[in-house]
């Protein structure tokens, strides 16, 4: 059975490594991950604004180009090797559906490699990145209430996991509990997220999940997304758990689950 590697990000991201593209796919080789997916942060869509700090959230329009023709150049050359695929990690913004569409609508071939996340929710004042730091949930949880940012998450992702985008929707919804990636720290009394119905919706919506062990590596939650529980619950839905490290440096490649 090949060992996938469906969550790689590259230099095009503003806030990994600029470590080449080829070194991800000699580290796959080396650590005998049979199949590396390229899924970069896709531009985020005209007139949304980065609500980060520093705004390097998403790589530039300008960078896609160069990222899909050298993940083209990388498959071709390590051809029999590791098989690499180019995707993107696109971000589910609700009311910015008709600008991601567009988006994949002129990639449609990454879009079948793609991953479909939820890093930013609305709130009523304004947009918030969930997994920024464990200092702005802090802050944004006084003002906001901390119950109310875990109840927007929930929403996008149930959007996210009805498939919103039909036949180019990307078939791998990403980190699906990213919010709880600050729990040991900060965490309501009672997760009002449902999600199990978020499951549900996935697997009607024939989904994949992103099995993604960059959890593994937070000091504040220290598991995988999804956690123990809703593996057990996905794998009875029939949900296909699809590996990734999301590595944002050669060294994370495969991390947690590359060959022995």
């Amino acid at each position: 059975m090949n060992t996938i590697d469906g969550h790689v990000h590259s230099p095009f991201c503003p806030h990994g490594t600029d470590a080449p593209m080829e070194d991800y796919v000699k580290a796959a080789e080396r650590k005998g991950i049979d199949v590396l997916v390229f899924t970069e942060h896709a531009p985020l869509p005209a007139g949304f604004s980065d609500p980060v700090p520093g705004q390097d959230s998403a790589m530039r329009p300008e960078d896609v180009g160069p990222y899909v023709a050298e993940c083209a150049r990388l498959r071709e050359q390590y051809a029999g090797r590791v098989d690499v695929r180019c995707g993107f990690e696109v971000d589910y913004i609700e009311g910015f559906e008709k600008e991601t569409l567009e988006f994949l609508q002129q990639h449609p071939e990454a879009a079948r490699n793609s991953i479909l996340s939820v890093h930013f929710v609305r709130l009523p004042g304004g947009w918030f990145c969930v997994d920024y730091s464990a200092d702005e949930l802090e802050r944004k949880a006084e003002e906001a209430g901390l119950e109310t940012i875990y109840r927007a998450y929930g929403d996008a992702i149930l959007k996210a996991a009805g498939r919103p985008f039909g036949e180019l929707n990307p078939p791998v919804l990403g980190h699906i509990n990213l919010i709880h990636k600050f729990r040991e720290r900060i965490a309501p009394k009672e997760d009002p997220v449902d999600w199990m119905n978020i499951l549900k919706t996935a697997s009607a919506s024939g989904l994949r999940l992103d099995f993604n062990h960059a959890g593994l590596r937070k000091p504040d939650y220290g598991k995988t997304y999804p956690e123990e529980w809703m593996i057990g619950e996905a794998r009875k839905l029939g949900l296909t758990l699809q590996t990734g490290s999301d590595a944002h440096s050669p060294e994370d490649v495969g991390r947690g689950f590359e060959k022995e």
